[in-house]
């Protein structure tokens, strides 16, 4: 009744539609409307909408991302203020005690980044989950990047389900909650499954469980049960050993390394920021691009360049000038190679090498995209600029001043003041550019994002491998190789004897 409902007044409302999913998508955590109305019936909708011409599917997406982060931010600032005081006074009564909440705060803290980017996945979680976020005691930092990454994701493959298959739109919606509630199946069974397998990893344990079968064998009405279990334990303890357990070794590493990174803490919740960061970067980018097809000018842009016209002065203008040059592909360069350096002699070669491959990404992805979108500078710049305007070049590249901020904080005692410096100079560099209107708004943010999502990649990629290189170095086999190469040396540096010294 309610779908129905929410469908005819999406179908009358054409291009206005865009707040109806905004506000579907926000209300669904923040007001926990997805107990009764899930979010997904909205998006899908408003993806039909986009496949049949009246929205963007484009921009659908990104009001869609930004609706349910701000709802699920609504619903953790509720859980924070409300939920643990509102959940110990009135969870009795719905048989939630406070040692069955403590088990809750335990989880988040240590499954939290697991538990938000699956959750928003199941309709019945998701409405609740910001909330128990917020009421457990977890940071709204550690929230954040697995919520807008799971958000954006969630939100993206409902939207392209929606735009891709407008024309079965009833058998869509029909079937989602349907493919919601075999997904909460399926994740069921396998959390029962890997506990299961966890359990029965100690002897005692299959002890224990064989002589509970045991004792339901005896009973008669379950003695057909029994033996049939006892067949099928024949039939898969060689296919368990010759086939099931080998696979397993084989995917267990990856496996467990990819849900160890979903976990808030350490490596996990960097790579999920950087990782965030990226999406965003380059969400923003295909978005201008796409409405740069249809528009000359993007929201903004005139206002930014009639904002430089009027306070245009003659030291502000050679502010510009100085700003183009702190922005040069030079001067950065110079910077970074300097930076590089540095990290070399601190022994910290994954950062350098994601430093200096940062800025080269940034460097070739603007020129591929300028020569692919190909938009003319604006026609009044204060002085004569060479090639495309789309996306900004020094506005890209500064965030190699931010990326700079950032690795040296975490060496130097001047965190916050490094971090700040390099985030204030890319703004500088950024805006300036608009200022001598050689670039519009839109040039500018396109490259800003574009530098935050190509240093973002590089970035994720350093994390990986030199947790990898780490973890390599405090193996057993890692320190028995170092050993035998130790004794090597040793023994081909004796004048002696050229075999090794006895123990």
């Amino acid at each position: 009744m309610i779908e129905r409902l929410i469908e005819d007044i999406a179908s009358g409302l054409g291009e206005w539609a865009y707040l109806l999913v905004a506000f579907m998508a926000m209300a669904e955590t923040a007001a926990f409307v997805g107990f009764f109305a899930p979010g997904e019936f909205t998006i899908i909708l408003g993806g039909v909408l986009a496949g049949e011409g009246t929205l963007s599917i484009q921009l659908l997406i990104g009001i869609a991302w930004v609706s349910c982060v701000v709802g699920d931010a609504i619903g953790f600032y509720l859980g924070h203020r409300l939920g643990r005081d509102f959940i110990l006074r009135h969870g009795p009564k719905v048989r939630l005690k406070a040692e069955t909440f403590a088990k809750v705060e335990d989880f988040f803290r240590r499954h939290g980044g697991k538990t938000i980017f699956i959750g928003r996945w199941l309709g019945l979680i998701r409405p609740l989950m910001p909330f128990t976020a917020g009421a457990s005691g977890m940071s709204y930092r550690r929230f954040l990047p697995y919520d807008v990454l799971g958000a954006g994701l969630w939100a993206t493959t409902w939207c392209l389900l929606g735009y891709i298959f407008w024309q079965s739109y009833e058998s869509l919606a029909a079937n989602a909650g349907r493919g919601t509630l075999a997904f909460a199946v399926l994740l069921a069974v396998f959390v029962g499954g890997y506990q299961a397998i966890k359990r029965l990893r100690h002897p005692e344990q299959r002890a224990a469980f064989a002589r509970w079968l045991n004792r339901q064998g005896e009973r008669p009405l379950l003695r057909p049960l029994a033996w049939l279990v006892r067949g099928a334990g024949t039939i898969l303890r060689p296919l368990w050993r010759y086939v099931l357990r080998p696979l397993w070794l084989l995917i267990a590493p990856p496996l467990r390394f990819v849900a160890q990174r979903l976990t808030p803490g350490e490596l996990g919740i960097e790579l999920t920021t950087l990782a965030t960061i990226a999406a965003v970067g380059i969400y923003v980018v295909v978005l201008q691009i796409n409405l740069l097809e249809t528009d000359a000018l993007l929201p903004g842009d005139a206002t930014a360049l009639d904002v430089a016209r009027d306070i245009e002065t003659g030291w502000q203008t050679t502010l510009g000038y100085i700003m183009r040059v702190i922005g040069s592909l030079w001067f950065v360069g110079a910077c970074t190679v300097a930076t590089c350096a540095f990290l070399l002699a601190r022994k910290r070669s994954a950062e350098a090498i994601a430093l200096a491959a940062g800025l080269a990404l940034t460097e070739i992805s603007m020129q591929i995209i300028k020569r692919a979108v190909e938009r003319p500078r604006p026609a009044d710049a204060i002085y004569d600029a060479d090639g495309f305007a789309y996306p900004s070049g020094h506005a890209a590249i500064s965030v190699t001043f931010l990326a700079i901020g950032v690795l040296l904080a975490r060496r130097l005692p001047t965190r916050i003041a490094l971090v700040v410096l390099g985030a204030a100079l890319a703004a500088a560099i950024g805006l300036s550019r608009v200022y001598m209107r050689v670039h519009y708004l839109s040039d500018v943010t396109g490259g800003w994002a574009l530098g935050l999502a190509a240093f973002s990649l590089c970035g994720a990629v350093a994390l990986v491998v030199d947790y990898l290189r780490q973890n390599y170095r405090g193996s057993p086999q890692a320190a028995a190789a170092a050993d035998d190469r130790s004794r090597s040396w040793t023994a081909s540096q004796s004048p002696t004897s050229s075999s090794p010294p006895p123990e």
